[in-house]
Formats: structure tokens, C-alpha cells, sequence
């Protein structure tokens, strides 16, 4: 009983295997008709045949999408400078209105001549200092 079993189903595969390359017009081995037209193998391609047909839809471009990656990258990069920059010009319009409304107080609270000393502070002395501290920042970037 189970010879014949072995046998039956080495049998089965043999069919299938050459089923399989009827189906795709590869190498066809001589099989006995009577075998290969059995039920089981008309049962079988009719498996492969509907399984070929849902695969066939693999082989449609309905996946043919271009995706552009290097302008998706440069936009967003884009994005996040306009925020930085959008940030830092909203800190300096605030940081702007601090300091000079402080500067307006000081002259009404304390004298004009604050007006004069600031003045001549941020002519003269500013400069002289802001610059070297520039030149070593800038040198120490390079290195």
C-alpha cells in the first residue's frame, strides 16, 4: 500500500513538473497521455492556468511611479532654511524692539546725555572690538 502510494504521487509530480513546463513552453517530457490527461491533471492546470492569469497582473506597469528622492530632499531642506531664517529674523525684530525700547527709557529716565555717551560707544569703541573678535572666529572656523 504504500508503494503504491509512492508511486502514485512520484507519478503526480512528474505530471505537474511537466505541466508546469507545457505552461511555460520549456523542456516537455514525453509523458503517457493517458496519465497527463487524468482528472488530477486537468485539475491541476486548470490551477495553473488561473494562477497565471492573477500573476499576469504583476506584469502590468500599474507600479511605474517616478519618484523624483534628490527634489524631494532639496525641498524639504528648502522648508527647514525658510524656518530658520524665518525664526531668526523674528528674534532679531524682537530683540530689536527690547533694545532700543530699553535705550528710550534710559534717555527719558536718566538724561539725554546717555544719547551722546551711546552714541560715541557705538561709532567708535564697537567696532574696534567687534571686528578682532570676528577675524579670530572667522580664522578659528578655517581651522
Amino acid at each position: 500500500m504504500k508503494d503504491s502510494d509512492s508511486i502514485k504521487n512520484s507519478l503526480s509530480d512528474r505530471v505537474k513538473n511537466t505541466l508546469i513546463n507545457e505552461l511555460y513552453n520549456e523542456n516537455q517530457e514525453n509523458v503517457d497521455k493517458h496519465i497527463k490527461y487524468s482528472d488530477e491533471a486537468l485539475e491541476f492546470k486548470n490551477k495553473l492556468n488561473s494562477a497565471v492569469v492573477k500573476m499576469n497582473i504583476l506584469n502590468e506597469d500599474i507600479f511605474d511611479f517616478h519618484i523624483d528622492t534628490l527634489a524631494i530632499i532639496e525641498k524639504g531642506a528648502s522648508i527647514k532654511e525658510s524656518r530658520k531664517a524665518n525664526k531668526e529674523f523674528i528674534l532679531f525684530i524682537l530683540s530689536s524692539l527690547i533694545i532700543l525700547s530699553l535705550y528710550a527709557i534710559a534717555i527719558i529716565k536718566i538724561d539725554y546725555r546717555i544719547l551722546i555717551i551711546s552714541q560715541v560707544f557705538i561709532a567708535i569703541i564697537a567696532p574696534c572690538i567687534i571686528i578682532p573678535i570676528s577675524v579670530a572666529r572667522r580664522k578659528e572656523s578655517e581651522f
